[in-house]
């Protein structure tokens, strides 16, 4: 995975990861749209008749879409709710599919009982294959995307050009713009771990990021060293930490990686140089181990 591909991939899923409900079914519907243009047919509400039980329709694969994505999924609204549009879609389109999609956004798996309901659906429906599709599968049409078609949706991304580019100009404004944040009390900083990545279950666009940051992270230690002010570095490195701390509790590994991302990006993120400053600055903490969490059986 190149740098573009692994900011782009760690993009969708952090956007994959915010999305519920309408804003869910508007990142499936631009998605699908990208990647297989007319051959997929959003489906709107029209009126007293809804949507007839139908979030898109993929013609060249006679695939039926179902998006699902609450705060929460209850197990007896998720049922009602499943039957109901399982139901609604044979009535309205059977002839047209062979395949129900059910899309929702449980990234730790479907709980058993829904599970057993679309097994019970594919048994009582003979023709009828019945798919869930979540984050994986939508990542899977997310690498297909063109590079146009991520720019047009993401934005800019860090390149080997902007890598090569990179100075101390891009990391100052980093680096100040953290710095002006207040910190807790130093304390002791430790060099990264062996199998820090593995330990806290990054997925592989994150490692290429932080890959990449690590390539010019020696900049940040340079910039630190001729700084006027000494501490800076140990305050940066506590500003960090209590950042990580804060996120810790509300996040998983990766999308906590984006927050952290924003966070020391502010409000002048989306140059190429800028995003890779940033990435920069946020691998030098993560090789000293100010933030994330260090494999188990490391003592420091």
């Amino acid at each position: 995975m190149n740098l573009q591909d692994a900011f782009y991939e760690q993009k969708f899923e952090n956007e994959f990861l915010r999305a519920k409900g309408d804003a869910f079914q508007t990142l499936f519907e631009r998605l699908m749209g990208l990647a297989y243009k007319a051959d997929f047919m959003a489906c709107r509400p029209w009126g007293n008749q809804g949507d007839r039980k139908n979030d898109g329709f993929l013609k060249s694969k006679r695939r039926l879409f179902q998006v699902y994505a609450p705060n929460e999924m209850d197990a007896a609204k998720a049922k009602a709710k499943i039957k109901e549009d399982f139901a609604g879609a044979k009535e309205h389109w059977s002839i047209h599919f062979d395949k129900w999609v059910f899309v929702h956004n449980a990234t730790d798996g479907l709980p058993p009982h829904v599970q057993q309901l679309l097994l019970d659906f594919e048994s009582a429906n003979s023709g009828v294959c019945i798919e869930p599709w979540s984050l994986e599968e939508l990542r899977l049409i997310f690498r297909k995307l063109s590079l146009d078609d991520k720019t047009s949706w993401f934005g800019l991304a860090p390149s080997d050009a902007a890598r090569m580019s990179l100075g101390f100009a891009d990391l100052k404004v980093v680096i100040e713009r953290i710095a002006a944040l207040s910190a807790p009390p130093m304390a002791e900083v430790k060099e990264v771990p062996t199998g820090k990545i593995e330990a806290n279950a990054l997925s592989e666009a994150v490692a290429r990021l932080l890959k990449e940051g690590m390539i010019k992270s020696p900049l940040v230690a340079d910039f630190l060293s001729q700084w006027h002010d000494e501490t800076l570095g140990e305050r940066l490195a506590e500003a960090f930490k209590a950042e990580y701390l804060r996120l810790r509790g509300d996040f998983g590994p990766n999308q906590l990686f984006a927050e952290l991302q924003s966070w020391a990006g502010g409000n002048q993120r989306g140059t190429p140089e800028h995003e890779l400053a940033v990435l920069t600055v946020i691998a030098y903490y993560f090789e000293r181990c100010d933030i994330f969490e260090e494999p188990r059986g490391v003592s420091r």
